[in-house]
Formats: structure tokens, sequence, C-alpha cells
């Protein structure tokens, strides 16, 4: 298990770019709190929700809603957050690397950044 408490998670690798190639990986995840805002232009994503809620913010207009069963697709480029509380499945096509999540800083009420 990895912890990253920056994000309010902790993680287990299933399916690596190291082990099991570059097309696709997929990370178990129990998260309780807030992502930070990011984007990757590396890959598409598709988060598969196991159990809880959550709220997803995709380039600061469309709010998702997912719970379980539920599966959000966050496309290449696009600024995203979310925040919630349960377990879901992430998987990137291709397989993520480190250095594909790029952190956004959050934006100030208003609007300015």
């Amino acid at each position: 298990m990895i912890s990253e408490e920056s994000n309010d998670l902790v993680m287990r690798q299933l399916v690596s770019r190291k082990v099991d190639g570059p097309e696709i990986s997929m990370t178990w995840v129990a998260m309780d709190g807030e992502h930070r805002p990011l984007k990757t232009d590396a890959s598409m994503r598709v988060y598969y929700i196991l159990e809880g809620d959550f709220t997803f913010d995709c380039n600061n207009t469309d709010l998702i809603s997912a719970a379980q069963g539920d599966v959000v697709i966050i496309y290449k480029s696009c600024v995203y957050s979310f925040a919630g509380k349960g377990k879901y499945l992430v998987m990137n096509g291709p397989a993520f690397q480190d250095g594909d999540d790029i952190y956004i800083e959050k934006r100030k009420v208003g609007g300015a950044e």
C-alpha cells in the first residue's frame, strides 16, 4: 500500500507499466477527502466506483456525481479534481508512469487564478 496524504488516499497498483506493459494500468484506491486538481496529457483515465460517493469537477464547469457501480471518464488534458469517501479503481490508457500527473493550484474565489 502507498499512502498519499496530499490527496487523502491510500492505493495499491494492480496492473503496471513496468510489469504488464505500456498499454494500460490499473490502481485500487481508498479515499476519504479531496484530491488536488490535476491533469494528464499522457492518457485517458477511467474511474470505476467500487463503493462510496464522489463528486468530480471537470474543467471547473462539469460536476459529476458518482456512486457504487458508476464509471467516470476523464479525457487527456482535462483539468479535474474530486472529493468523496469510498473505494475505486482507476485505469489509465496508455499506462500511467511517474510524471504523468500535472498538479494545478486551486483557483481563488471569483475565478482569479
